[in-house]
C-alpha cells in the first residue's frame, strides 16, 4: 500500500507517517510533520527555525484493527528570527500538553451517553477522571447548542403544542418540571420546582420561553399546572392527559373491587385478587383465556359489572368521539351513566370529571397526550439511577436535556 493510502486511512492528513510497529497488541506510529515551517504564534512571521527535537510525545489515537493507537510525535523546537520567540510546533490533531488526539476525545461522550463515566473508562481503557473532564467540558458547550436549537424550532411551529410534568429527583421531597414540544418530539427545558411561584420565578429569566405561541399545553390536573398555563399562555387550549385521566376511572374501579373482594367466600376472594389486572385491561385487548376469567369475574357482584361497563364506556367515549360538540354530549351520557352506581370510590371519581370537564373533552379538539412525555420521564429515572446522587445541579440539567433530545447531538469528528 501506497504511503499516502495509508495516511488516509489513519486520518492524519497533517503527518508523514515514517514507521508503524505493533507491540504486545499496542500499535505505535513514528510520524513527522508534512510541513518544515510553522508560523510564529506570537507575531505570526513564517520565517521560522528549526532547533531540534526536544523530546517525543506518545499521544493516544482511534483504535484499529482491535488495538490501541499511539502515535509518536516530535516536540520540534522552533525560533522565530523576528521576535526571536521560541516555541514547540503545535499539531492541528492534537492540542497543547495533551495525551489524546482530538479524534480520540470526541469518541468518548458518544461512550458516556446512556452509559456511566465509570463504564466508559473501563471500556475506553482511559482514566475515570480524564473521561469525566472531557464529558462534562463537552456537555457544556453541546447541552447549550441543544437546547437552543430545540427551543428555537419550537418558536418557529405555527401550531406548538406543549407537554408540562413533573418528575421526582427525591420521590416526595424534591421535584421538577419538564417543558416538551409535542409536534415536534424535543425536550425544551428543565424547570426546578413544580409550584406556581418556582415556574414563574424561572420563566421570567427565559424570554425565549415567554415567546413562545402554543395552541394547546397538554398537562395532568395538578391545579399548579393549569393555573399556570392559563396566565403564561391564556389563547392556549388546555388539555387534561388522556391516561392521567383514565387513571381515576380505573382507580375507582379497583377500589370497587376492593370492597366486593371483602364480602365474597375464601375462593372467590382469592380468584378475584388473583386476576385484579384482568380488570384494568381493555377489553378489546384481552385473550382468549383472559376474556373467560374476565367473565367469572364479573358474576361475583352486580356493581362490579356496572363499575367495568363504566369504565369501558370511558374509553370508547375517547376513542370514537368523532367531534368536540358530539364528545361533550356524550361526556354528559358516560356521567349520567356512572351516578347510577352507587359508590363512593366512583361519585368521588365523577366529582373530578365534573369539575375537569372542559379540559377533559379539550382532548377531542387537538388529540395530543403525554405519551411521548412519560417516555421522556422513564429516561429520566433510569438515567438518575446511573448516576445516583448527582451533585452538580448544571450537570445534571445538562445530561437530561441532551439524553432526551439525542437525536439533536453532535458528537464531532
Amino acid at each position: 500500500m501506497h504511503s499516502y493510502s495509508i495516511k488516509d486511512l489513519w486520518d492524519l492528513p497533517e503527518l508523514k507517517i515514517i514507521a508503524t510497529t505493533k507491540i504486545n497488541h499496542q500499535i505505535f506510529i513514528d510520524v513527522m510533520p508534512i510541513q518544515s515551517k510553522q508560523a510564529c504564534p506570537i507575531c505570526a512571521f513564517e520565517n521560522t527555525t528549526r532547533r531540534g527535537i526536544g523530546y517525543v510525545r506518545k499521544v493516544r489515537h482511534l483504535e484499529a484493527f482491535g488495538c490501541p493507537v499511539y502515535l509518536n510525535l516530535p516536540a520540534i523546537r522552533m525560533s522565530c528570527t523576528a521576535c526571536f520567540a521560541h516555541f514547540v510546533w503545535a499539531y492541528e490533531c492534537v492540542a497543547p500538553k495533551k495525551r489524546y488526539t482530538k479524534a480520540f476525545e470526541a469518541t468518548l461522550p458518544k461512550q458516556a451517553i446512556g452509559s456511566t463515566i465509570t463504564h466508559t473508562s473501563r471500556v475506553a481503557n482511559t482514566p475515570a477522571t480524564t473521561v469525566a473532564r472531557i464529558v462534562r467540558s463537552w456537555k457544556m458547550e453541546e447541552a447549550t447548542r441543544v437546547k437552543k436549537i430545540c427551543q428555537k424550532k419550537a418558536l418557529a411551529c405555527h401550531n406548538l403544542v406543549l407537554g408540562i410534568d413533573d418528575f421526582a429527583i427525591r420521590k416526595g421531597h424534591t421535584y421538577n418540571t419538564g417543558l416538551h414540544d409535542l409536534r415536534g418530539g424535543t425536550f425544551l427545558d428543565v424547570i426546578p420546582g413544580r409550584r406556581i411561584e418556582e415556574l414563574h420565578a424561572y420563566f421570567n429569566t427565559q424570554s425565549t420561553l415567554c415567546a413562545l405561541k402554543p395552541v394547546a399545553i397538554v398537562m395532568d390536573l395538578a391545579k399548579a399546572y393549569h393555573t399556570f398555563a392559563k396566565k403564561m399562555y391564556p389563547e392556549a387550549i388546555r388539555i387534561a392527559d388522556r391516561y392521567h385521566v383514565n387513571r381515576y376511572v380505573t382507580e375507582a374501579l379497583q377500589a370497587v373491587r376492593k370492597s366486593v373482594q371483602k364480602q365474597l367466600a375464601p375462593y372467590a376472594k382469592k380468584d378475584l385478587k388473583q386476576h385484579f389486572r384482568i380488570l384494568g385491561k381493555r377489553r378489546d385487548q384481552l385473550k382468549n383465556d383472559e376474556k373467560n376469567s374476565l367473565h367469572r369475574l364479573l358474576q361475583y357482584a352486580e356493581i362490579l359489572h356496572q363499575v367495568y361497563s363504566w369504565k369501558e364506556a370511558f374509553i370508547e367515549w375517547y376513542d370514537c368521539s368523532s367531534t368536540y360538540e358530539l364528545a361533550k354530549k356524550g361526556f354528559e351520557r358516560w356521567l349520567t351513566q356512572g351516578t347510577t352506581i352507587k359508590h363512593p370510590a366512583v361519585e368521588s371519581c365523577l366529582l373530578t370529571m365534573r369539575n375537569w370537564q372542559e379540559e377533559i373533552c379539550n382532548y377531542h379538539q387537538l388529540r395530543f397526550t403525554n405519551a411521548a412525555v412519560e417516555g421522556k420521564n422513564n429516561l429520566i429515572k433510569a438515567l438518575q439511577r446511573r448516576h445516583f446522587f448527582t451533585r452538580n445541579p448544571q450537570h445534571y440539567k445538562e445530561t437530561i436535556l441532551l439524553e432526551c433530545n439525542a437525536e439533536w447531538i453532535q458528537y464531532g469528528s
